[in-house]
């Protein structure tokens, strides 16, 4: 019905830089290679193709969904909020998503459950700017320009908590939006002063010259989870032994990929554009399949705080009945 090997399409970027790093571009042909017994459910997932999404490639390479008894196809989406409408379409069945794009689509009441964790953000996180910029600290970001890969995210919210505890206010700082791969030219072009990269972009911007002068989960905002693994209500309902399967499967391979650079040097060149050599390089991401309520719960009202919400929310909605 459905091939277990995902048609890979490089994503565009701008310059040469996207053209190194067009990252989230796919390369490999091999995710989604394993296959359960016959009879078994088939789960359609949707990543965006980064080094954290390594988790679910690797329990599809290593024959982890197998086990578990599921068979996992992979299907490449945009990242962030623009991957829930392609759930919630039906095209897919569960996705990677950032827990803000998550809280705002159950704010504005579309049924979403969240079904794993995957990663929590720490030094895989980084605020660039150019070298001899001036600026040192968050407190010299007043008056600069910010970029974020989107308004409403995660990156908006540790951001505006990192300016406050800085001693700043949010209209100290013009937040603007623009995708990863764009961004280093961005900066160098001065059209933005500084700017927010996931690995292995981070790795990149090193590489190109630029300065850290921080990670963007820290202080307030330290240890906050960053993304996971979401369906609807309605499959989770009508499916779950697959949920189970597929929580259970992340969770190995999130405990087989941490601390494990070797093994992600080999994987993640085959499912995106990242050269190993970067992989080399990288700061390695927390990988983690817990959901911690209270970090959540926290996002939600750091989202109500800076008005992403008009309303607090009760995250305890998102979680699935166990």
């Amino acid at each position: 019905m459905l091939s277990s090997t995902p048609t890979r399409r490089a994503l565009l970027g701008a310059g040469a830089l996207a053209l190194l790093l067009t990252a989230t571009a796919c390369a490999g042909t091999n995710a989604g290679a394993g296959a359960a017994e016959p009879g078994a459910a088939t789960v359609k997932v949707g990543y965006f193709p980064l080094v954290h999404t390594a988790t679910a490639v690797h329990a599809s390479e290593a024959g982890v969904f197998s086990k578990n008894g599921i068979n996992v196809e992979l299907v490449q989406t945009q990242g962030g909020a623009t991957a829930i409408p392609t759930l919630v379409s039906g095209n897919i069945d569960v996705t990677y998503t950032n827990y803000t794009s998550v809280l705002l689509a159950k704010h504005k009441g579309i049924p979403l459950t969240i079904i794993s964790g995957n990663d929590v953000g720490v030094e895989d996180h980084g605020i660039f700017v150019k070298k001899d910029s001036g600026i040192e600290s968050i407190a010299d970001l007043k008056g600069k320009k910010f970029a974020v890969n989107n308004l409403q995210n995660i990156g908006t919210i540790a951001i505006t908590s990192l300016l406050e505890e800085a001693g700043l206010q949010r209209g100290d700082v013009e937040i603007i939006e623009m995708p990863y791969p764009d961004m280093q030219a961005a900066l160098d072009s001065g059209n933005t002063d500084a700017i927010w990269q996931v690995e292995p972009f981070q790795a990149s911007a090193k590489t190109n010259g630029f300065t850290k002068i921080g990670n963007l989960f820290d202080g307030p905002v330290a240890d906050m989870p960053v993304a996971g693994w979401i369906t609807t209500e309605k499959f989770a309902k009508e499916n779950p032994e697959a949920i189970k399967a597929f929580k259970a499967s992340i969770g190995e391979s999130a405990k087989e990929l941490q601390d494990n650079r070797d093994e992600l040097v080999k994987l993640v060149p085959t499912f995106t554009k990242v050269t190993a050599e970067v992989v080399k390089q990288i700061e390695m991401p927390k990988f983690t399949s817990d959901i911690d309520n209270d970090q959540l719960a926290k996002a939600a009202e750091l989202m109500h705080k800076y008005g992403i919400i008009d309303k607090p929310l009760d995250v305890g909605t998102l979680l699935p009945n166990e």
